[in-house]
């Protein structure tokens, strides 16, 4: 028994001390890999969507070598505003063993376009290149570039829901067929119907029947159910739930208003070829667009980049007194745009 004991006892020890030896051993060899060095050929954008194809730039770095122990290094462009420190960087993957990337104007306006920056406006910003060992979290970092760019704008993709119905000849093949997003993807979706009559129309997943919604009466939703009517003409929200199944139509007239429109009151807009717009005298302040005088719908900036938002807290700065022609476009679902320009 007791040799029984022995023999457990130093064959533990062995173990441990094995374990221990291969422990230390990695522990030594750690170290960080060199850093990479890094060239642009370009480093100031003026992009338009009329040169989406034109090459734009050409980034290339050094690989990062010697780290000490067997390696498979990622790297990454890491692109910032100036003076963050790249405290909010944005990393975009480039791969393992690749030492270029290459931009068209369309592809690198996109990635500035997903930093959720304003179109139109020129931006000042640093990018750098980040070299990872993934598996033990190991990382370096190259000499940064400036990047000044001013993006256009891209309109976002998400989730939609059809409306075949007799106003585009129940179509799923006409320009006319309209639809409604799910910007937070959370089976939750809005958008604008323009209709110029009464009006019939369905929901569907798809362009196609496969799966549809109709009217059950009361704002709910059931598959393969009736048609979804209006009696009359005008500019209609229309949501839908399909976690609840439920759908509300709205119709709408819209203005601004705010501290910068004259007298306290709304300013009403006229609908035209798609765009609802007006002419207004307005004073140094804010205002946002609202749907028949009242906050319930209502439309600001709130990213302050030329995009609207429900709400009103991201309300519109007018710097300056004057007369302006203020526009907002609700025509694309989830990709609500705006202008303001000084006459």
């Amino acid at each position: 028994m007791k040799f029984r004991f022995n023999y457990i006892y130093i064959l533990s020890l062995s173990m441990l001390a094995l374990f221990s030896c291969k422990k230390e051993d990695s522990d030594t060899q750690v170290k960080s890999g060199t850093k990479p060095a890094f060239k642009a050929t370009d480093s100031v954008f003026v992009f338009t969507e009329a040169d989406a194809s034109k090459a734009a730039v050409t980034y290339t770095w050094t690989a990062s070598e010697d780290w000490g122990y067997k390696s498979i290094v990622t790297y990454y462009l890491q692109i910032d505003e100036k003076g963050n420190g790249f405290k909010h960087a944005t990393d975009v993957t480039i791969g393992t063993g690749t030492l270029t990337k290459a931009y068209t104007v369309a592809g690198l306006n996109q990635v500035i376009n997903n930093l959720g920056l304003a179109a139109g406006r020129e931006h000042n910003l640093v990018i750098r290149i980040k070299a990872a060992v993934d598996a033990v979290g190991d990382e370096v970092y190259s000499d940064s570039i400036s990047l000044t760019v001013t993006p256009y704008y891209v309109p976002k993709v998400y989730t939609y829901l059809y409306l075949p119905g007799g106003y585009e000849g129940w179509s799923f093949d006409n320009a006319g067929l309209d639809s409604i997003a799910s910007v937070k993807n959370d089976g939750t979706y809005e958008g604008y119907m323009n209709l110029t009559g009464a009006a019939e129309f369905k929901i569907t997943k798809a362009k196609s029947w496969d799966l549809n919604y109709g009217d059950a009466g009361s704002g709910s939703l059931v598959t393969n159910g009736g048609n979804i009517a209006v009696a009359a003409a005008g500019y209609y929200r229309l949501t839908a739930d399909l976690n609840q199944l439920k759908y509300t139509m709205t119709k709408t007239t819209w203005s601004i208003y705010g501290s910068a429109v004259s007298g306290g009151s709304d300013a009403a807009m006229t609908y035209n070829n798609g765009v609802w717009s007006v002419t207004a005298t307005l004073a140094k302040g804010t205002f946002y667009f609202r749907a028949n005088d009242a906050d319930a719908i209502a439309l600001s900036d709130v990213s302050n980049n030329g995009t609207l938002a429900a709400g009103t807290t991201g309300a519109i700065t007018v710097d300056a007194a004057g007369t302006y022609i203020i526009t907002m476009n609700l025509g694309n679902p989830g990709n609500y745009t705006y202008s303001l320009k000084a006459q």
